[in-house]
């Protein structure tokens, strides 16, 4: 039964992950600045299920600060080669909070924790109501 009940925690918290990304991206649509980054290399991470690959993107704020680096959130580097150009989008004055302002990545970002959070709730739900 705990194992259930913490299915059902981790599914909220995950939902709550995917909230938060909403709300992230919506201020960066409607305050960020937009500039091209390029991308400098692929960052390779070996996972339990194999291979994960980023993108690293670096750029120059419009200011003419920088340049600043960082890694895509979103797995995966399809349509992004090094040496290609990466759309950026950051707050006014924190470069820090810069993301890629690609369709794929906003939507992976938002998807995939409400995705995997709805599974955990309903898994807990499931067997909470069942008795298993």
């Amino acid at each position: 039964m705990w194992l259930l009940v913490l299915f059902l925690l981790a599914g909220l918290a995950t939902i709550g992950v995917g909230i938060h990304e909403v709300v992230r991206q919506r201020r960066l649509r409607r305050e960020g600045i937009s500039v091209d980054g390029l991308v400098v290399r692929h960052h390779s991470q070996r996972t339990q299920g194999g291979r994960v690959v980023h993108a690293v993107v670096n750029f120059v704020d419009a200011q003419g600060g920088g340049p600043h680096e960082f890694r895509a959130h979103g797995s995966g580097v399809k349509g992004l080669p090094v040496g290609g150009r990466a759309p950026v989008r950051y707050l006014p004055g924190a470069p820090k909070t810069a993301r890629l302002d690609t369709s794929r990545q906003r939507l992976l970002g938002i998807v995939l924790p409400f995705g995997v959070g709805i599974v955990f709730v309903a898994g807990g739900i499931w067997g909470l109501s069942t008795g298993r």
